[in-house]
């Protein structure tokens, strides 16, 4: 994460876990947001185990920033960071990018998901952070909601810099997501769609013994199985062939 925008996440939990630091910040700052009319009247508390919770604490920060704005005091070491437009702009980047990651992660959970789904959810996920790369070349934001919002209403511009820092992220991100899930070999896709033609047998058979190649030419001309494929859960359709073609137990 560049220096900058790593400054701002830093100091933006800093803020969080002044005002919930103490009791009396909390029952003030409630107080101040409910005559406000506030949506949120809580700022949740920031915690460095589970990072990507962030997301969930940038933008209730984010939304509170005016009330925030006039609870701190003009003593407070960060008080001038609810003034800035740059470091108000990269807190909404951050807010937006800390979801869009949350969104990610819990897309990759569940028993149904398989390593075939994780591998999709990433490329796509990494191709999106290409064209939001090209996008704010052309000063277009609406895949950061967030930030999209604020700068309608703003009065300021988006520095040069500070879209640099968002692009850099970005790369930062797309590689690192490159690094830590590398693509599958396209010789297990049989597995992802087992009733593939006599090419694509053929093609997969050099990975697989002459008894595992024959069982999956069995599998791929039974019209019973293509149904049950196409009805369960691709976890649920090896288990429910596993007892008839034990030799492609996986």
């Amino acid at each position: 994460m560049p220096h900058c925008l790593k400054t701002v996440l830093d100091e933006a939990v800093k803020i969080v876990n002044m005002i919930k630091g103490k009791s009396l910040n909390t029952r003030i700052f409630k107080v101040l947001c409910d005559e406000m009319g506030s949506e949120h009247t809580k700022l949740l508390f920031h915690t460095e185990v589970r990072w990507l919770s962030r997301g969930k604490v940038l933008t209730r920060l984010f939304e509170l920033h005016d009330e925030v704005k006039l609870f701190m005091h003009q003593t407070d070491e960060l008080y001038d960071r609810m003034h800035d437009f740059q470091w108000l702009a990269t807190l909404s980047y951050l807010a937006d990018i800390f979801s869009f990651l949350n969104s990610l992660n819990l897309a990759l959970q569940g028993e149904t998901v398989t390593i075939f789904t994780v591998q999709d959810k990433i490329k796509a996920a990494r191709i999106k952070m290409d064209l939001w790369c090209t996008r704010l070349d052309r000063l277009e934001f609406d895949n950061f909601p967030t930030l999209a919002d604020f700068l309608l209403t703003a009065d300021e511009v988006l520095g040069n810099d500070t879209i640099a820092a968002f692009k850099e992220h970005l790369r930062g991100l797309h590689t690192h997501l490159g690094r830590y899930f590398p693509e599958l070999d396209v010789d297990l896709e049989w597995i992802r769609n087992p009733f593939g033609d006599k090419p694509q047998i053929e093609l997969v058979s050099s990975k697989l013994s002459a008894r595992e190649t024959d069982s999956l030419v069995d599998i791929a001309s039974d019209g019973s199985l293509k149904m049950a494929f196409r009805e369960k859960s691709l976890t649920d359709f090896w288990i429910y062939i596993q007892p008839e073609h034990p030799e492609l137990e996986l």
